[in-house]
């Protein structure tokens, strides 16, 4: 498969006057060869790079790529045409399933298993997605339980729209079928012109949901942040070669106010201090992922639409306070029949519904997470079973329902016991970092 990679930025933000964009020295070697190194790492040789401003320089140093164990061709753009025009200029190159990479940011992805699943999900292409602190100046994906994308939310936003934390990090495989949208003689841009009319032309995008490290690295601020994430390991330590480990969290009565089922995103509140716990997880580099039962979905009481919208609420009201979470899975079944309105086919005895370890299980495949080094915070004693069974550490909060089905587990105790979820993380990162 091609690496496609745009190398036309000038890097005016960074005070560029002697190289294009892509070749900003990060820790001193030109983020362009690191995107190449990472790219080769995953098995990928044969790349493209589509250039303009100041592209001698490109050519220069890296040649034909030969001394880098690489295939390289360089595409001069013949006017500037944007981050999709360039690439449909060059559709002629492109006959197969290809990589797209940003010049400017700075990646650590297993861009194979990225490329596997865009394969097996037979899309137009795929986008790799993650949260971030700030996706009210992003764009972001609204996706389906399966991943699929069913809207894009190009910035900038209104205010006050609720706003599902998936960010969009620029980072794409895509069919050449893709290429047909791109529209012609003009600049255009992949996420304000072509991905809208992929989706409304019927044809599927994919979100690739991951915690590796993708970031801009296009301002002085941003580069020096990704400067001091390879030195502390942070970016090697998020990819899928390394275990790590993850702190799960309930979410009613953990993250939020406790109200017997949330069906509507207007009731969604989170609980005092809940957003500046998780944003202190966040910042100690470890994955906070939400995993919770949600059987009023099988009930009939909630449907997933109205579910996804609770979802952006919560994400919404976590990055208010410049929190997010990394992840979360949720368990739609219920295992009694008897309800009005109930939907048949979610009425089963499942692996994933908490006491049972499932959604654990999941998340720790999908990141590549070390189970016995991880913890779970939650209100239930189901919530410290789920995480007994999965191999993990619990903490047992005195919010929400507090515990009070302890009489249905009189074998299982938590590992700790905390007033709130605040509290909780002052212990976690005591004993984890």
């Amino acid at each position: 498969m091609k690496v496609v990679i745009l190398a036309g930025g000038k890097g005016t933000r960074l005070g560029l006057t002697d190289r294009p964009k892509p070749m900003v020295p990060v820790a001193g070697c030109p983020l362009l060869q690191r995107q190449v190194e990472a790219a080769r790492d995953h098995g990928f040789t044969d790349f493209l790079f589509l250039t303009g401003h100041m592209a001698h320089v490109i050519e220069d140093h890296f040649g034909d790529g030969s001394a880098m164990g690489v295939t390289i061709t360089h595409f001069r753009e013949p006017e500037p045409l944007g981050t999709a025009g360039a690439v449909r200029a060059a559709r002629h190159l492109l006959n197969e399933p290809f990589v797209v990479l940003y010049g400017d940011t700075l990646i650590d992805v297993d861009l194979a298993h990225m490329a596997d699943l865009h394969r097996r999900s037979g899309a137009a292409g795929t986008i790799f997605a993650h949260p971030n602190d700030h996706p009210y100046d992003s764009d972001v994906l609204d996706v389906d339980e399966d991943g699929r994308v069913l809207r894009l939310m190009a910035k900038p936003h209104p205010e006050g729209i609720l706003l599902p934390n998936l960010v969009s990090a620029a980072l794409y495989v895509l069919s050449p079928e893709a290429i047909d949208h791109v529209p012609a003689n003009r600049a255009s841009d992949w996420a304000h012109d072509v991905f809208p009319a992929i989706l409304s032309a019927g044809q599927r995008l994919q979100a690739y949901r991951s915690l590796e490290y993708v970031k801009d690295m296009g301002t002085p601020e941003r580069l020096a942040r990704g400067e001091a994430d390879l030195a502390s390991g942070r970016v090697a330590r998020l990819s899928l070669r390394y275990p790590k480990p993850a702190i799960f969290l309930d979410r009613d009565g953990v993250l939020n106010v406790e109200r017997n089922g949330i069906h509507d995103s207007a009731s969604l509140e989170l609980l005092p201090g809940a957003a500046d716990a998780v944003r202190r997880i966040n910042l100690a580099g470890i994955p906070a992922i939400c995993v919770t039962n949600q059987p009023d979905v099988a009930k009939g009481m909630l449907t997933f639409e109205r579910l996804r919208a609770v979802h952006a609420a919560l994400d919404t009201q976590l990055a208010a306070g410049k929190a997010y979470l990394d992840d979360l899975l949720f368990c739609p079944h219920h295992p009694e029949m008897g309800w009005p309105g109930e939907v048949p086919a979610l009425k089963v005895a499942c692996a994933c519904r908490k006491p049972e370890p499932g959604m654990l299980l999941d998340a720790a495949e999908r990141h590549r997470l070390d189970l016995s080094a991880s913890w779970l915070v939650g209100d239930r004693y189901a919530d410290v079973a789920a995480a007994h069974a999965a191999g993990a550490r619990a903490i047992l909060v005195a919010t929400g329902h507090d515990g009070n089905d302890s009489a249905r587990y009189p074998d299982i105790k938590p590992d700790h016991v905390a007033p709130d979820l605040g509290a909780a993380v002052d212990y976690l990162l005591e004993v984890m970092v």
